[in-house]
């Protein structure tokens, strides 16, 4: 079954909290530790989070 619309899920005017999946991908990891390369991915979050902050201030 196919997954519904945004646009059906969430009401415009409705202020939404989401789920923002670690992995990616190619089963890539965003943040924390890579089992498979062994490598730490936290230093993403910083990044992520004022991304985050800038659309939301630009978009409301």
């Amino acid at each position: 079954m196919a997954r519904l619309a945004r646009a059906e899920v969430f009401q415009p005017t409705e202020v939404a909290t989401v789920h923002l999946c670690a992995r990616v991908v190619r089963r890539c990891f965003l943040f924390g530790d890579d089992p498979v390369t062994k490598k730490n991915f936290d230093h993403r979050k910083i990044w992520i989070e004022e991304q985050i902050k800038l659309q939301a201030a630009q978009k409301g």
